[in-house]
């Protein structure tokens, strides 16, 4: 009996650095969004979120990623009871919500909406991805799920498609793979009383990407010649960048996606 996960890594570490060029374009435009003040609109259900929270506020973090995580559709941590995993499921799969969450949102010219999906099959993430597309086809789509399950799964939107499909069909869209096995689990224990399939990849491939996409958009920020604003670690006392500078900045962004001047008016049906 042996530990194998960790090698299982590698898969993560592989395919990550195969997309570099990819993740460079989606840097870009993120500094395109940030270097004027604006804001990238990060989208997740379920599990997904976790990879939200590690762009929006954590040490290292850039300002100007703003998230849209909506409880119901991602507080999957009560398995029974009135926000059980059930219930939570079940919101994931109404259409139309994509609608109502970007009602709440102001959107200026080239800022882009990232959407986050282990599979890319969730109704939910497909129907943000798609309003996104409808209302605002100038302004990027990036999407990030296992390009192998959404390409080759059922969809399961009305749509029929899955977000790889909608990535390619974006007038600025771009796809990133989060590396993720076909099913998500890595490890198969063959078992004396049953075969289980555990480990998944996916939320470790998505943290992977989007902490590539932080390190390659400060980067490109900083060729820009701007010094932008990095959440430094607070408890080694670094204060060179001081953290109520980095709320104030963060509050100035959030202040402008919400009411702001530039706004887009999303194209009518």
């Amino acid at each position: 009996m042996s530990l194998t996960f960790p090698y299982c890594l590698d898969r993560v570490r592989d395919a990550t650095l195969a997309q570099e060029a990819i993740l460079q374009s989606a840097a870009k435009i993120f500094a395109d969004a940030i270097a004027p003040g604006g804001v990238v609109h990060v989208y997740a259900n379920g599990h997904s979120r976790i990879a939200v929270e590690e762009m929006c506020v954590r040490m290292g973090a850039l300002t100007g990623f703003r998230a849209i995580l909506q409880e119901g559709l991602t507080n999957f941590t009560d398995v029974a009871g009135p926000n059980g995993i059930r219930l939570c499921q079940s919101i994931e799969k109404v259409e139309g919500l994509g609608a109502k969450l970007l009602e709440e949102i102001d959107v200026a010219p080239a800022e882009p909406l990232l959407v986050i999906s282990a599979t890319g099959q969730t109704q939910a993430a497909v129907d943000i991805a798609r309003e996104w597309i409808r209302r605002y086809p100038d302004n990027p789509l990036i999407c990030l799920c296992s390009v192998e399950q959404s390409d080759q799964g059922k969809p399961k939107h009305s749509c029929g498609m899955n977000l790889s499909h909608l990535a390619r069909r974006a007038r600025t869209g771009v796809l990133i793979d989060n590396a993720m096995p076909l099913g998500d689990t890595s490890v198969v224990v063959e078992g004396n009383h049953d075969t289980y399939p555990v480990c998944p990849l996916s939320s470790i491939g998505a943290v992977t990407v989007v902490q590539s996409l932080n390190e390659l958009t400060i980067r490109e920020l900083d060729r820009r010649g701007i010094r932008h604003h990095v959440l430094r670690n607070m408890h080694l006392f670094d204060t060179r960048d001081a953290y109520n500078a980095w709320i104030r900045d963060e509050r100035k962004r959030y202040a402008r996606a919400m009411n702001n001047p530039d706004r887009i008016e999303p194209l009518q049906t």
